[in-house]
């Protein structure tokens, strides 16, 4: 049975974010595209990092930066089995929503309630727009955003090449 919260990771909770970056089957939906940062494995989409890094920059951007950043781990019951994020786009004037649920934990129905859990969070601090812009082939994805009471605006919009094809995407937005 589930029982999720969202939780601000804390520094020794990094080792998570990096097992998240380094896991074939967690980061399979990200292969095949024409990266050139460090750490980038194409084949696999895994990206290699450590956590004195994400310590040093990345916790910084991200961890305790609201309303600007928002970056929570998904917890069921005590183990972290994702992650869930808002960052604010000043083009689009709203918020961008991500997710990512580890492999293993993929299809169990965690997706929907956590989308709902950030979405509560974010009206505490009076958030009213958000977009998720992901590719057409993440049906379960697009299905979660859909039952969180994401529209679909636009979909079949050329993205980036992946693995030499354009990538279709699906841009779907929500009014808090």
């Amino acid at each position: 049975m589930l029982n999720l919260t969202l939780v601000i990771p804390r520094k020794e909770d990094l080792w998570f974010k990096k097992a998240i970056k380094e896991d074939p089957n967690t980061m399979d939906y990200n292969a095949g595209y024409d990266l050139t940062f460090n750490g980038y494995n194409r084949k696999d989409g895994t990206i290699k990092t450590d956590v004195e890094e994400l310590e040093k920059v990345w916790s910084k951007r991200w961890i305790g930066n609201e309303p600007t950043n928002f970056y929570y781990y998904i917890k069921n019951n005590n183990e972290f089995v994702g992650e869930i994020y808002a960052k604010f786009d000043s083009q689009r004037n709203s918020y961008e929503i991500g997710i990512v649920i580890k492999g293993e934990h993929r299809g169990q129905g965690i997706a929907t309630p956590a989308i709902k859990l950030l979405c509560d969070k974010l009206k505490e601090y009076g958030i009213k727009n958000l977009y998720h812009e992901l590719p057409m082939s993440r049906k379960g994805a697009i299905k979660a955003d859909i039952n969180n009471g994401f529209v679909v605006i636009k979909d079949n919009i050329d993205g980036m090449k992946k693995f030499g094809k354009i990538e279709k995407l699906v841009y779907l937005e929500k009014k808090l």
